[in-house]
């Protein structure tokens, strides 16, 4: 699958496809498994490879320094609040938790720095994504066929009931499905394919999953026409994702309460810090009485010190670019989006694009970005590394591409 030309760099590349392959196989198993204090295995595997992929380079290139001047300014506010809160080790530790977010993203951007400097390695990564997408797919397909045959009553359709083998392989399923129908030759293929990933994201008992692949057929079939027709399109676009908010799935308890949490942080991102500061590190996500409020309205208790203590503090707006505006700041917020200004050129300007790797990146963030936009997926290890390789991936492959002709 890999091929590599420097032999000081192949245990590195066989470390990274291990820890995916952990990561995918083992979920929360590995991730949540504590070493001792606050240390926990997967974080200590990541910092390893970290270090280990910088000890082999004498240089790292930047990609983006867009995020690393985010990076920077969350670094700035985390300094701050580690000065702040010297003196209360509880809510230290909650700064720390919170800040992981970006220490996922700096470890992400190290390694790909490192790893990822010319076009060669750069097709090395895209070959990874797509492999990450398939093994997802099987390892679904084992988990759903176990249930079946071997669990009593197992079902993949009563409500509220989540049935994904381990998080990373719902992004797995979303990106394989931006491979299915974006790289098979074959229509009658692609078609088969892409069903088999769009009836597996049914199953994992996320609305949002659904949503993600959803988009992703909606964004193909819109790079599929030319650009002076794609106005009229992307209105059609919104009006059939709209359409699917008024789904039962899209209407219940849970939902409304994602959307009654996204206005409080806009509201505080403007009336605390008018959309320039944010609230940095250490700090509750949501006010005690907001939390009152939610439960007068959706009788939710999660929220309130006095069922869920900490839970203000532990349980960011399930949306992660809000989990960003809310320690940055809005307008800080937006560097997340300055690296894929390209992307955005190619979708609303190009025609399609002829190298069938530029489709299937552009289709995977933006079946990623959906994912990321309804829930808790940044902030924590799970799947925030894969996220970040299908973001770095992307912003690299479409600056360094050869140029090529447009097709129609």
């Amino acid at each position: 699958m890999f091929k590599f030309t420097q032999k000081k760099l192949t245990l590195i590349h066989l470390l990274i496809v291990v820890y995916f392959i952990t990561v995918l196989l083992f979920g929360k198993s590995f991730t949540k498994l504590q070493v001792f204090g606050p240390l926990y295995l997967h974080d200590l595997c990541l910092g390893g490879i970290v270090l280990l992929s910088l000890s082999f380079q004498s240089r790292i290139k930047i990609h983006s320094y867009s995020i690393l001047l985010m990076l920077a300014i969350a670094g700035l506010y985390f300094i701050i609040d580690l000065i702040r809160l010297r003196n209360d080790g509880v809510y230290l530790l909650l700064a720390v938790r919170q800040f992981s977010l970006f220490l996922y993203l700096l470890c992400a951007l190290l390694i790909f720095g490192s790893q990822v400097k010319n076009w060669t390695e750069g097709l090395n990564a895209v070959s990874l994504i797509r492999q990450i997408g398939r093994w997802a797919v099987y390892a679904q397909c084992v988990y759903l066929s176990y249930g079946f045959f071997f669990v009593p009553g197992f079902s993949v359709f009563e409500k509220n009931d989540y049935n994904y083998f381990t998080p990373l392989v719902v992004m797995g399923i979303i990106t394989f499905c931006a491979d299915a129908i974006s790289s098979a030759k074959s229509n009658f293929l692609k078609i088969i394919k892409f069903a088999s990933g769009l009836t597996l994201s049914l199953t994992l008992g996320h609305s949002s999953a659904f949503l993600a692949v959803f988009v992703i057929l909606m964004f193909y079939s819109y790079i599929k026409i030319r650009p002076i027709q794609r106005l009229f399109s992307f209105v059609f676009i919104i009006l059939a994702v709209v359409m699917l908010f008024f789904l039962p799935q899209f209407t219940d308890a849970n939902a409304n309460w994602r959307v009654l949490f996204w206005k409080h942080i806009m509201i505080r991102s403007f009336t605390d810090g008018y959309f320039i500061f944010g609230h940095g590190f250490g700090k509750a996500y949501m006010t005690y009485e907001y939390a009152l409020y939610i439960n007068e309205v959706l009788h939710s208790k999660i929220m309130l010190d006095e069922f869920y203590p900490m839970s203000r503090y532990l349980n960011p707006p399930h949306n992660s670019i809000l989990t960003l505006v809310f320690h940055l700041g809005l307008i800080p917020a937006l560097l997340f989006f300055t690296p894929l200004r390209r992307l955005f050129k190619q979708l609303f300007l190009r025609k399609e694009p002829e190298d069938s790797n530029v489709m299937f990146l552009i289709l995977s963030v933006c079946g990623c970005l959906v994912w990321i936009s309804f829930n808790v997926i940044l902030e924590l290890p799970h799947a925030a590394i894969y996220f970040w390789l299908v973001y770095f991936t992307t912003v690299f492959y479409l600056k360094n591409r050869p140029i090529d002709t447009n097709v129609k």
